[in-house]
């Protein structure tokens, strides 16, 4: 047990940094579902998720630990998830050996125990790197969010929390939403191509890719996922997990028509609601999904913060 006297204008409090023992699953599944409430399209989780180690390891890191902050009385207010990277296997996803804050939580109102997490959580990273990144999509709960999400916008305290610590943002992504969604009838653009189907199953449910392919080459593919993230009983729900074009395909429809071609499917098969991810800055996309359909529901994005001051004083 580590204990952090941190200091208040109007108190002291005393916050005691407490290793995770399988006994305070209730406290930190609970902790959790408070952080959760506010994500749209986020479902709280029964305490068993958080029962052991084991039980919420993520496959893209390594010694990984969860430290709890208790006040004097005992009650948990908030808790830190690290870890450390495995090597990529994409080029989005970051570097091996990097530390990260896979989940970051504290009671609103509680800041003197997120700062202490905070606190134990980079001195845990400067034994193993010069930098940290924290809430990477990469490294998400399976049952936190979109498969494409960061922190929420809408767990502001936490965001704010980063900032007063120097973190920067980082990658950026914007998530839409499409209750009782009617899918607009897939218009073929007019360009020579077959158009595939392939049938996968997704950690979650059911996955349906089609692709454009001209010439045996694939110039435009749209993944679409039926199932909930966070939620078993979800398959009102689809998601599509990729749209692309050729950059010498765009601006004809192509992008359009694969979408519109997944979702009338999940429609047919029965799900009602239907969501997408893209970059804060791409608006060729967001433009493209608002004007079908798709609604604004939520901001998310990945910190980075230099462990080693020589070395974020130079990158000023």
């Amino acid at each position: 047990m580590q204990a952090c006297v941190v200091s208040g204008p109007q108190e002291e409090c005393l916050v005691k940094i407490v290793p995770f023992r399988p006994d305070l699953a209730s406290q930190i599944a609970a902790l959790y579902n408070e952080a959760i409430a506010p994500v749209p399209d986020c479902h709280p989780v029964a305490q068993e998720r958080f029962g052991s180690m084991e039980g919420i390891a993520s496959r893209n890191l390594r010694d990984e630990a969860l430290m709890a902050a208790a006040g004097e009385d005992g009650e948990l207010l908030g808790f830190a998830h690290v870890g450390v990277s495995l090597p990529p296997t994409e080029d989005w996803q970051p570097p091996a050996d990097q530390p990260v804050i896979r989940f970051l939580y504290y009671r609103a109102g509680a800041r003197r125990a997120g700062q202490a997490l905070l606190e134990w959580a980079e001195d845990w990273a400067r034994e193993r790197g010069d930098s940290i990144i924290a809430y990477h999509q990469h490294f998400r709960y399976p049952f936190y969010h979109a498969p494409y999400c960061h922190l929420s916008e809408h767990m502001g305290h936490v965001r704010a929390l980063f900032g007063m610590n120097g973190y920067r943002e980082d990658a950026m992504e914007v998530y839409l939403r499409w209750v009782d969604f009617t899918p607009p009838e897939p218009v073929r653009p007019d360009l020579d191509f077959e158009l595939t189907r392939e049938e996968s199953e997704c950690s979650f449910g059911s996955r349906v890719r089609y692709r454009a392919v001209q010439g045996g080459r694939t110039i435009g593919s749209c993944t679409m996922d039926r199932g909930h993230w966070s939620d078993p009983e979800g398959d009102l729900w689809c998601f599509c997990d990729g749209l692309g074009v050729e950059e010498e395909f765009q601006g004809k429809r192509l992008g359009m028509f694969l979408l519109c071609t997944g979702l009338k499917e999940m429609h047919r098969a029965g799900c009602r609601h239907a969501s997408i991810t893209t970059g804060w800055e791409n608006h060729r996309a967001a433009l493209m999904y608002t004007n079908m359909g798709y609604r604004h529901g939520d901001r998310t994005c990945s910190y980075q913060k230099e462990l080693n001051t020589a070395k974020a004083q130079a990158k000023e």
